[in-house]
């Protein structure tokens, strides 16, 4: 057999899967994504469920039970999160046999509601904030025993980095800004570190595609890069939208952001910046092919790069 990279499992065969280890009675099964991970919505006798099958390699079972087990919490706090669902045997996490290899599965609930759309609103970035400020607090209290690595600098600022730099070197000028920016900002948030940056449980992806507007209001989804990183890196993509002060109302009427927090603040935008041209660059031209470095993304990262360096390196 060839060896697969990535294989996109049959909604037909998921159907039986779905059935066997959750004991429901399924009645459809659908793709609705396939990226990173492979998502369906499947629908059954019992209610609607997301099943995410991930990528091999991309989390362990145990990393998988980890995020699954912090969004159970979550929900546990009173946070509108959708709930885990566990296999007929008690576990969250199931393994899925594919040409590539073993493959964790995860089922969560459905989430009514729609993904917020334009123009959005002070008022609507104010509720976000306030859900974050309670997400961050009410993950201050989760304890397990899995292991998940967590998103320190190494992690988001010299793995991407290592990987980055050598695609770069066509173009040697955004290459020298790029290591620049880098060894600035991890310069910067050392120190700030020092001075009391605040450390804990992260969503890691906090933007309006990752929420849903319901009857009762915004309910907050996809825990994939979840982790315990600095907090303030959770604002950055918020940062950097025109409501940022309403999001930051919301979020200090429910828990304090710190001066060195809120100074850090910029230089986390690079390291996002960075980690997110990775993904562009490297990881999503594997997954999609070279196709994909036609899109704009890589131009729109490098150019938010280029406008950081001339506010912070000048």
């Amino acid at each position: 057999m060839i060896s697969t990279f990535r294989s996109l499992p049959a909604p037909e065969a998921l159907t039986e899967v779905v059935h066997t280890a959750y004991a429901l009675d399924v009645m459809g099964c659908v793709l609705v994504r396939s990226l990173v991970n492979d998502v369906y919505e499947v629908t059954t006798g019992q209610g609607r469920y997301v099943l995410k099958v991930y990528r091999r390699g991309h989390r362990s079972a145990e990393e998988v039970a980890w995020e699954l087990e912090c969004a159970t919490h979550l929900a546990t706090c009173g946070l509108p999160v959708a709930r885990a669902q566990p296999l007929a045997d008690g576990q969250l996490v199931g393994e899925l046999d594919t040409p590539e290899g073993t493959r964790p599965f995860s089922l969560t609930e459905y989430v009514d509601g729609e993904k917020p759309r334009p123009p959005f609103s002070d008022d609507l970035y104010r509720e976000f904030g306030q859900l974050i400020a309670r997400l961050h607090s009410a993950a201050d209290t989760f304890r397990t025993q899995r292991r998940r690595r967590p998103f320190d600098l190494q992690r988001t600022l010299d793995e991407p980095l290592a990987l980055v730099l050598p695609r770069l070197a066509a173009a040697p000028d955004d290459q020298a800004l790029v290591r620049d920016l880098a060894s600035a900002a991890r310069a910067q948030v050392t120190q700030y570190a020092a001075q009391g940056l605040n450390w804990g449980v992260c969503h890691g992806d906090v933007s309006l595609d990752n929420v849903h507007l319901t009857e009762t209001g915004l309910t907050i989804h996809d825990f994939d890069l979840a982790g315990e990183r600095w907090r303030i890196a959770d604002l950055t993509g918020v940062s950097a939208t025109p409501h940022w002060d309403a999001f930051a109302a919301g979020y200090t009427e429910i828990r304090g952001l710190g001066e060195a927090d809120l100074a850090a603040l910029p230089w986390f935008r690079v390291i996002n910046g960075i980690f997110n041209l990775r993904f562009h660059l490297v990881d999503k031209p594997a997954m999609r092919g070279t196709e994909s470095l036609s899109e704009g993304w890589v131009d729109q990262g490098l150019d938010g790069l280029r406008s950081a360096a001339s506010e912070l390196l000048a």
